[in-house]
């Protein structure tokens, strides 16, 4: 599983959710990307985010598993990773 994390430089709430993905994504051992929509507008409209915050899960073959935008919480991306795993490895 891999993560997309979308944003832009003047989104308040990008910045300060940044962090807090990055450390939820390193505790889970989740490869995580950081995309900013302004600089990369191509990966953003294949990806079909128009809003920012947007955090994209996508499986090993980079099929879209889940998505999170705009008001979202750590516990609720904590929840989803529990339940993914807890599939994959059943």
């Amino acid at each position: 599983m891999k993560a997309y994390y979308f944003a832009n430089k003047t989104c308040r709430t990008c910045k300060g959710l940044w962090p807090k993905v990055e450390n939820l994504m390193n505790e889970n051992n989740i490869e995580l990307e950081y995309v900013d929509i302004e600089e990369k507008p191509e990966v953003s409209g294949q990806m079909l985010v128009f809003s920012v915050p947007t955090l994209v899960f996508v499986d090993e073959n980079n099929k879209e598993i889940n998505r999170f935008y705009r008001n979202f919480g750590m516990h609720e991306v904590q929840g989803f990773i529990d339940r993914y795993l807890s599939i994959i490895n059943s």
